[in-house]
């Protein structure tokens, strides 16, 4: 059976609250190659993990009195929201918060973890003892938090990488171009080993041939994936890999060995997952990766 490569998405965050350090490590526990998790920044220019800028869906902020006037009207994917965003906060005012399961409903098992983790800095991830050797896939996200640094993203983040030097493999992504071809000049001028995925929205696969010369590959929604049966191939055939996000069994139709099968036969790379234990038992007669550092 073709392998690909199991990627614990914000960690195992079908379990545990996304974007923690004990998410990160339950999902190499579970038998994941890598994990993925996104970077934003603080007031004052700490990397941060969080999915976004926006902090009340998966933290506690709302109920913390201190932080009640920083609450703010601001713009997330194109929509006005009012919320409190992290660079409004520093780091120490940031590590006053615990993570909670932004899905509580849908994952009970996670929420139970609500309040007893914090926010991770980027150089406490890299510095994981459970990530030597494995996959690190970094999404840095575009948004308000970029708008008052003294220096660009790229920057912060090869200056915390040369301060904590890297024991995994670095794949950083983005949705935006212009943020990962500033991270690959960067990383590259530096001499930092790195590879560069993009990650392709709906709605122009016509410029997938264009970012794959500037990238070593691509990542793409499973609905994407599964909309052109060429996709693979096509990527394949550019000497490229491509990646697909997210797999997490609350979407499967049928069972959950037939949800995987069906993603995994579409030969990706790489597969994000919410339970990289259970994509790990569909994989478990297999051997090896068809990945190449």
């Amino acid at each position: 059976m073709h392998r690909p490569l199991i990627i614990g998405h914000r960690g195992a965050c079908g379990y545990r609250p996304e974007n923690t350090l004990e998410s990160f490590r339950l999902a190499i526990a579970q038998g994941a190659d890598g994990v993925e998790f996104d970077l934003v920044t603080s007031a004052d220019e700490v990397l941060v993990i969080r999915h976004e800028n926006a902090l009340a869906g998966t933290t506690d902020i709302s109920s913390r009195p201190e932080f009640q006037s920083l609450r703010r009207e601001g713009i997330i994917d194109s929509q006005e929201v009012s919320d409190w965003f992290t660079e409004d906060l520093s780091l120490a005012d940031l590590k006053k918060l615990r993570a909670r399961e932004r899905l509580a409903e849908l994952r009970p098992g996670s929420a139970k973890f609500d309040g007893e983790f914090d926010i991770p800095e980027l150089a406490e991830v890299i510095a994981l003892e459970e990530l030597r050797d494995k996959l690190i896939v970094a999404e840095i996200k575009d948004g308000t938090h970029l708008n008052n640094l003294s220096a660009p993203m790229a920057k912060l983040f090869a200056d915390t990488v040369s301060a904590q030097p890297i024991i995994g493999k670095l794949l950083i992504e983005s949705f935006s171009y212009d943020l990962l071809a500033e991270a690959r000049d960067e990383f590259s001028r530096r001499n930092i080993p790195a590879q560069y995925f993009f990650l392709l929205e709906e709605g122009v696969p016509e410029k997938a041939e264009e970012y794959l010369a500037s990238f070593d590959g691509v990542s793409i929604s499973l609905e994407m994936l599964f909309d052109r049966v060429d996709w693979v191939d096509r990527v394949h055939h550019l000497g490229k890999k491509i990646f697909t996000y997210t797999a997490a069994v609350e979407k499967a139709e049928t069972s959950i060995e037939e949800y995987y099968l069906r993603i995994i036969a579409t030969g990706v790379d790489g597969i994000f997952t919410d339970q990289p234990d259970l994509l790990g038992r569909v994989l478990e007669d297999s051997s090896g990766s068809n990945y190449d550092y």
